[in-house]
């Protein structure tokens, strides 16, 4: 099975430019407070000016529905990733508003096969994270990957995809892919001085593709 890569937190036009040409498949957008956060009128512009080769997703964080809608009204996102506290139930409240596909961000635990189960009935495709010093996502830290196979196991019998993110790199890429998750997204690992780095994306890529 071919491994879906998301390049996410999509900062700039110059981001946008490399993401755009590289063998990702989803381009990720970060509309939650955040260092990566975007303003999505540049985010607009940046599409006008290069096109919409990839499915873009943007990335909220407990969000209200009138925060989505001007951020969707405003740019042409494919998918909603929602990466807070959200219920089921608010996740089916955004689905049914946006009409949107619905990404859902786990924090890995030793509940994750649970929660996989819980939000994996309703969500298009789940991802699960790192959770570090009480930060949930952009830890740079990678979980243990050994329950990545158990993982996919579950996401496979509920009919979703599963994607693996925290502390993909490079030099770690090839140790996860052995365990053959559906995807991996990844944001800081493809990084350098806080942008993202054409360098980066093609030594991640040889490993993938190799």
């Amino acid at each position: 099975m071919t491994v879906q890569i998301k390049y996410c937190g999509c900062q700039s036009e110059e981001d946008y430019k490399l993401l755009i040409e590289s063998k990702a498949d989803l381009i990720g957008f970060i509309f939650a407070e955040s260092k990566r956060e975007v303003d999505p009128t540049k985010v607009n512009s940046w599409i006008q000016k290069y096109g919409k080769p990839k499915k873009l997703v943007g990335v909220f964080q407990n969000a209200s529905l009138q925060r989505i809608n001007d951020v969707i009204s405003t740019v042409p996102i494919d998918i909603i990733q929602c990466h807070g506290t959200e219920t089921v139930d608010q996740l089916k409240e955004i689905r049914d508003h946006s009409n949107k596909e619905i990404y859902k961000a786990l924090p890995y635990s030793e509940h994750i096969l649970k929660e996989i189960e819980l939000y994996g009935k309703v969500a298009d495709s789940l991802i699960v994270d790192s959770v570090a010093k009480g930060q949930f996502g952009g830890t740079g830290i990678p979980f243990s990957w050994k329950e990545v196979p158990n993982m996919m196991r579950k996401a496979n019998a509920l009919g979703v995809t599963c994607f693996i993110a925290g502390g993909i790199r490079p030099d770690n890429v090839s140790e996860l892919i052995r365990h053959n998750p559906h995807g991996i997204d990844l944001s800081g690992g493809i990084e350098e001085n806080g942008k993202k780095s054409l360098k980066r994306i093609e030594t991640l890529e040889r490993m993938i593709m190799r």
